[in-house]
């Protein structure tokens, strides 16, 4: 007798650990299943071919377990005729539930999906009504009721609301609801009446390949990928890794699962379901994204609860849990929901307003600050991940965003120039011209995910990186009338991509351009713009231009001065690694590119073998400022006159290919510049390709058009669209459909990627192909990681 108690001990102890086995199976694979296809998502953003890798393992493992595991597994089903026409309305409903699911995983949380995922058991329960005439008792209604309540509870307050997201959401609640429905119909039929979970898992898996097939081909899936398919790229190998890892708990899922409704009861399983949600919540909030605020955690728990209560209904003990829950929630909600409408109306507006709001007050923009203030310990975790690259300041400036005009100034030539009476240096009149101007169709995301203005979310970001004690930086441009609609352009790209709190964007125009800043200067200012005038002397106009840039320090009093070219605009949020490297300034250059062109108008100039390499081999090109005294200063030392005689004496032959920034490169390089002027830059040969490569954040339009079939795009309509273009690549590429819905519709990044590392239709290009690949990866994941801080606020 003891003996047989004995084999009934071990028989039960055996049982509860296999139970016990497969019960963390499960709620290992339920719980990291839908983490991980929310992680692979963002970095794979096909839906249809993940699905089909992953039902193709699912597949390819149950022909495997049926085979070697029989007894457990079966034998599988063979197809035939009458299961296609029976089961395939089925497989349609199951393939939209999957490519819902996904995709609402692109536009909201881990949270959000599960919470609205319970709303299945109200659909189903009204679809049981309407086809099955199956009623519901008074009390489950009222479940169902406070579960729609909780979500809408929850809605209200998701920081991840997004309509596109809640319209898959949607999707997949009716998809999943009438499923239920259907297959509660075929199982029944004499069929399918001995089906189990094994075999339904095989039909929906293998049937669904070749839906999912035709989906792939109609949306062009596979063609995009394969266009964007780089096998060395870092990112690449993980989205296969987390393929394959998904895929395996896919499959785990499911045969745990099957296991467990043998092993445990109905009610354990539906606790299981519960412990699972709670967990996968907990998980996402920690590993994923904090997105959860005190409201919609309230909202989550009581979907979550009652769901588990809908379940209970048959017993005594529901009714006064109902209740009881019922009324701690609604005194919850209210009170909560009183004190947030209480404090937006009479609380502290730099606490509670969520998003910079710019109020225009006399040409100044003031600013209150977002809900969450950028504290002191958040800023230092963004500004480490960039201090590397930033030199040491102590000039840090912000100035009021606003337009300042100054009058015109006459800046004489150096008393150390003989011939300041040469012809050229006298004024020519000024002849005002008639600009052309037109209206823009701007064609790029405006808005972020939660509503917010790009400008100013990209600024928020920026200021996280550049952290709190950033170098004084100026933007500097020498423009023109017949450059307006050119500068239209560029200032808008300012607007959106550089950081406003540097310093100045200064725009130097000749004295007879004062008429035309109204056409081509933002009506909303973010930034501070400051336009100064020249007086014009008789030189050929490119080589004045060129002459304007060499004495620019005359109008900033910033420590460094990004220049940039009238018809250039930026495609990158500029962080502090566009700009410095180890504390330096990147200054590229190039022996290569275009040595015959600049050669002789630079030895002209500087004299015999100064000429180290182009040095206008990008756009923007950054120095600083005290760069420009010294190079003249030295010009001066080893000419024995002054830039400005020398260049009167110049023949006219070398105007047309003169190049200042050569001329600085080639003095810093060449011209042995004194050594604490040197030592602050980051010589960045492109001929190098070992050289880590320079990351360029600015693009010159009408030489690098976006349609291939445009040598030079200066025509307005082709101009636009390459402007649009790049701006919308730029943005996409730097942030995703997470934070811009449009960017998952119909973007490649090809032409932005090939922009960022070439020069002139890819004349010359930065590094080699890896290089460039591991350089841009690693420039977007220091700007995701500032992005994640500036979305915790």
């Amino acid at each position: 007798m003891m003996q047989t108690n004995s084999i009934c001990c071990d028989d039960i102890s055996q049982q509860n650990s296999s139970t016990i086995v497969v019960l963390i199976i499960y709620c290992i694979s339920g719980t990291f299943l839908t983490l991980l296809n929310k992680i692979t998502v963002a970095l794979f953003p096909y839906a249809n071919l993940l699905l089909i890798v992953q039902n193709t393992f699912a597949v390819v493992l149950l022909i495997f377990c049926s085979r070697y595991f029989r007894s457990a597994f079966g034998v599988l089903p063979r197809l035939n005729r009458t299961v296609l026409q029976l089961w395939m309305p089925l497989v349609l409903l199951f393939v939209l539930m999957l490519i819902s699911s996904l995709n609402a995983l692109m536009y909201v949380s881990v949270p959000t999906v599960i919470v609205m995922r319970n709303l299945t058991s109200l659909f189903v329960a009204f679809l049981e009504y309407l086809f099955l005439n199956h009623k519901t008792n008074r009390l489950s209604i009222f479940i169902l009721l406070g579960m729609l309540g909780g979500a809408g509870l929850y809605a209200k307050h998701d920081f991840t609301f997004n309509v596109q997201g809640y319209v898959w959401l949607s999707v997949n609640i009716i998809s999943t609801s009438v499923y239920q429905i259907y297959i509660k119909t075929i199982i029944h039929s004499a069929y399918f009446e001995n089906i189990g979970p094994i075999r339904m898992s095989y039909y929906n898996n293998l049937l669904s390949l070749p839906v999912l097939w035709i989906i792939v081909c109609v949306t062009g899936e596979l063609r995009r990928l394969m266009m964007n398919f780089e096998l060395e790229h870092s990112q690449t190998m993980l989205s296969i890794i987390l393929i394959l890892m998904s895929s395996l708990l896919g499959f785990s899922l499911s045969i745990s699962a099957f296991a467990l409704n043998k092993l445990i009861s109905a009610t354990s399983m539906m606790v299981a379901n519960n412990v699972n949600k709670f967990s996968l919540i907990v998980l996402s909030e920690i590993l994923v994204k904090s997105t959860l605020d005190i409201i919609a955690s309230i909202g989550a728990i009581s979907v979550l609860f009652l769901g588990w209560l809908y379940s209970q209904t048959t017993k005594s003990a529901s009714k006064s849990c109902f209740v009881i829950l019922t009324i701690i929630l609604i005194i919850f909600a209210a009170l909560i929901e009183t004190q947030y409408i209480k404090t937006l109306r009479f609380g502290n507006d730099d606490y509670y307003y969520k998003d910079f709001q710019p109020i225009m007050y006399n040409q100044t923009i003031s600013y209150r600050y977002p809900m969450k203030a950028i504290t002191s310990m958040k800023q230092r975790q963004g500004y480490d991940i960039y201090r590397a690259y930033l030199p040491q300041s102590n000039k840090a400036r912000r100035s009021t965003p606003r337009i300042e005009v100054r009058h015109v100034q006459d800046y004489p030539l150096p008393e150390n120039c003989r011939n300041r009476n040469a012809s050229i240096w006298k004024t020519c009149d000024a002849h005002q011209c008639q600009p052309y101007t037109g209206s823009i169709n701007w064609n790029y995301p405006r808005k972020t995910i939660f509503g917010e203005n790009i400008t100013e979310f990209n600024n928020r970001i920026l200021e996280i990186a550049w952290g709190p004690n950033p170098p004084s930086i100026d933007l500097y441009l020498r423009g023109g009338c017949h450059g307006i609609m050119e500068m239209k352009y560029l200032f808008e790209s300012i607007e959106l991509f550089w950081p406003r709190f540097l310093g100045s964007v200064i725009i130097v125009l000749d004295v007879s351009d004062e008429p035309i800043m109204k056409y081509f200067l933002p009506q909303h200012p973010t930034h501070h713009y400051l336009v100064t005038f020249e007086h014009t002397p008789c030189l050929p106009g490119r080589v004045f231009n060129q002459y304007s840039y060499l004495n620019l320090d005359r109008h900033s009093r910033a420590e460094y001065i990004v220049t940039i070219d009238s018809d250039c605009i930026f495609h990158a949020p500029v962080t502090p690694d566009l700009i410095f490297r180890q504390g330096k300034i990147i200054l590229p250059s190039s022996q290569s590119f275009q040595p015959d062109l600049w050669r002789r108008p630079l030895e002209a100039v500087m004299g015999a073998g100064m000429y180290d390499g182009h040095y206008m081999v990008t756009q923007p090109v950054t120095f600083a400022r005290t760069t420009f005294l010294e190079f003249r200063e030295w010009f001066y030392e080893t000419k024995g006159k002054c830039y400005e005689d020398h260049l009167a004496q110049l023949s006219p032959v070398h105007y047309q290919e003169f190049c200042w920034m050569c001329q600085v490169g080639s003095y810093l390089e060449r011209g042995h510049a004194k050594k604490n002027d040197y030592d602050r830059y980051w010589y960045q040969h492109f001929d190098n390709e070992s050289l880590e490569p320079m990351i360029r954040f600015a693009i010159h339009v009408p030489y690098e058009p976006f349609s291939a079939s445009a040598v030079q795009c200066r025509e307005v309509i082709c101009y636009e669209k390459s402007v649009n273009e790049i701006i919308r690549q730029g943005l996409c590429r730097a942030f995703g459909p997470s934070i811009f819905p449009d960017c998952l519709h119909n973007i490649n990044f090809n032409y932005v990627n090939n922009v960022t590392f070439s020069y002139a239709q890819f004349e010359i290009q930065a590094a080699n192909r890896s290089a460039r690949i591991h350089a841009l990866n690693q420039y977007f994941q220091r700007l995701a990681r500032v992005t994640m801080i500036a979305l915790d606020h």
